[in-house]
């Protein structure tokens, strides 16, 4: 399993507690090193707009809001995503051909 964060962040300290209680392995990888064939494998699992933390402090630092992404296109919101990944809900767990968001690692 793969385990996409930041490791000061509190909603991915709290799920890393969550899989190592459960004895749950994973592979911790930085969702600031994101490339565009990993994330175009989870786009080909889940929409887009499910990534994206329109509440978080990267979202308004950018100016990007629900009714900015719906204007704009995917390979827009794509590039975004790519220079800017802590855009993402975190974390991203991959794994049995599933891509689990945010707090969705609970149903582990």
């Amino acid at each position: 399993m793969k385990f996409y964060g930041i490791k000061n962040c509190n909603s991915v300290k709290n799920a890393i507690e969550f899989l190592k209680s459960k004895q749950i392995e994973f592979e911790f990888l930085d969702i600031k090193k994101l490339d565009e064939k990993t994330l175009d494998f989870w786009l080909g699992k889940r929409d887009v707009l499910e990534f994206i933390n329109t509440t978080g402090m990267t979202a308004r630092k950018l100016g990007i809001s629900k009714e900015r992404l719906l204007s704009l296109n995917l390979e827009e919101i794509k590039s975004i995503i790519l220079q800017n990944p802590t855009l993402i809900k975190r974390p991203i767990i991959v794994g049995n051909d599933k891509v689990l968001i945010a707090k969705e690692y609970q149903n582990l």
